[in-house]
Parts: C-alpha cells; structure tokens; sequence
C-alpha cells in the first residue's frame, strides 16, 4: 500500500509579530493530505543571514506522524536520518505564532487577531491529519511501529527574503 503524500507548499507572503523585542517573521504557506488544506507558518528571520534551518525542497519519503511528549501531534520529516542534528529537530507541529517555531512549520487555520494573523486549531488540524493518513483516533503513543509513514513533500526551497511581501489577506 502506498503511503500517504502530505504535501506542503511555501507561500511568498509572510506575518509578524513582537516578542521579547525582537520582531518575528513566519511565511504562509499551505499543507494539504487527502483532498484537506490547512495553512502553514514557518520561521525565518527577514534581515538575518545566516537563517533559521529550514527542509529543503523534495520528498521526505521516511517522514513518520506521532504523539511527542512536548510537542503533541507531530510530522516528523526525517525519522532520525537527518544529515544534520538541527535538521533532525525541524518538526510540524502546533503553535500560532511564529516565535513558537525555529526551523519547524505550524499547521492550522491562519485567522486575524486584531490587527495581526495567528494559527488557530492547530491541535485540531493535526488531528484531522493524523486520521487521514491512517492514525488511531485520540491515540497518544510516541514513536511506534504503528505509527503512521507519510511522505512529507516539500515542493520549493525557501524563498528569497527580498520577494516576499507582508500578508494582508
């Protein structure tokens, strides 16, 4: 049986926000599986060089989908293959603003928070994803045997920072 294709794809706009200070930048893009699309936000820094991690661009065919202990629902695109340990710590997980991620994406429904956007119902999201690509409802074991293989893709490398634009949808 083939496994499932979860399909994440980079926008080219991006919101931000304050914290501690610093302001954080997140870029919208799209997750889609089984005919469902969920928006995306990842980190990045819009003046720094060198940038957080980031996956590349391709098919992440070992990708694996289970409970963390900190994190909760995960996908997890490497499954201890990274080339690298920073890599192999880039996850999808829940949060809603950008400063909850570092190299990592979030997955949700982006909605306006007075005059800024955030993730909302990540949890939920990452739920509806794990049924549809065969998890157990509510189950909340680690990294198992049973836990459910995707192919994570990735269809474009992380843009250029003097292309993208502020969202404003």
């Amino acid at each position: 049986m083939a496994r499932p294709v979860v399909t994440y794809e980079r926008g080219s706009t991006y919101i931000s926000h304050v914290s501690g200070g610093k302001t954080c930048c997140g870029l919208v893009g799209t997750l889609t599986v089984g005919g469902l699309a969920f928006d995306t936000i990842e980190r990045f820094d819009l003046t720094a060089v060198p940038d957080f991690v980031h996956l590349p661009a391709g098919e992440f065919a070992r990708a694996v989908m289970y409970w963390h202990s900190a994190k909760k629902r995960i996908i997890h695109p490497w499954a201890g293959k990274a080339p690298s340990q920073q890599q192999e710590n880039i996850f999808v997980h829940k949060g809603s603003l950008p400063a909850h991620f570092e190299g990592c994406i979030g997955v949700g429904f982006l909605t306006r928070a007075g005059s800024a956007f955030e993730l909302k119902r990540a949890d939920i999201a990452l739920e509806v994803i794990w049924e549809t690509v065969g998890g157990v409802p509510d189950q909340q074991e680690g990294w198992n045997a049973k836990s459910p293989r995707v192919v994570l893709r990735v269809t474009a490398p992380f843009p250029d920072r003097k292309t993208l634009k502020a969202h404003s949808a």
